[in-house]
């Protein structure tokens, strides 16, 4: 791990959270103002949630995610049809957590190349091996990791990458439009592109 590279247990109980994503687009492509933005979703009960606490995470979670992803690929999310807006708001919470990215690449995008089915042997493995890079993973309770595996795969299947988040996991190929590959592409995730859905 590099020493500029910082991992992460904070996700929210539903990370993908696209309807959320798409409102928290909304907003944002109309204010820059982080507190006004707070206050209209904290006001009119945006995010659906049934505590303060739950939605300042999952309300925190989004928003920094989204804060420095680029305006014409937020677009996407609230403009295009349903794989591309699933793919491109996959592509936001990967560019933001370093872990999940990691997990992408080291994992998935070996079982993609294997046409292989994600196992719980891959995913353990997996955090075993940043367990022994990283003293912050090392000092992860069982629960962590245990909630995080579930994320992960969850995360995958909601985007269209996975044929279902349990059991076996199958590799699925989501059709992502030339545009919005383009798009992509010429924002700097030609390798997130390659990694997921083959196109280097």
């Amino acid at each position: 791990m590099t020493p500029s590279l910082r991992y992460s247990s904070a996700m929210p109980a539903s990370p993908f959270a696209l309807d959320e994503t798409r409102m928290m687009v909304g907003l944002m492509l109309e204010s820059d103002d982080r507190d006004e933005i707070r206050r209209m979703v904290h006001d009119g009960n945006l995010l659906k949630v049934k505590s303060v606490s739950n939605e300042k995470k999952l309300f925190n979670y989004i928003y920094n995610r989204l804060e420095s992803f680029p305006d014409e690929l937020k677009r996407v999310i609230i403009g295009s049809d349903e794989a591309d807006s699933r793919y491109v708001n996959f592509i936001s919470i990967m560019s933001y957590d370093n872990l999940f990215r990691e997990f992408v690449f080291d994992v998935y995008h070996a079982k993609m190349l294997g046409r292989d089915p994600i196992t719980d042997f891959d995913i353990m493995n997996f955090f075993e091996q940043k367990a022994r890079e990283s003293e912050v993973v090392a000092d992860w309770k069982y629960e962590t990791v245990f909630k995080l595996r579930r994320l992960y795969t969850r995360i995958l299947f909601e985007a269209g990458l996975l044929k279902k988040s349990s059991g076996i996991r199958e590799i699925t190929a989501p059709m992502i439009s030339i545009s919005t590959s383009t798009l992509l592409m010429d924002n700097g995730f030609r390798d997130y592109l390659g990694a997921t859905v083959g196109i280097i």
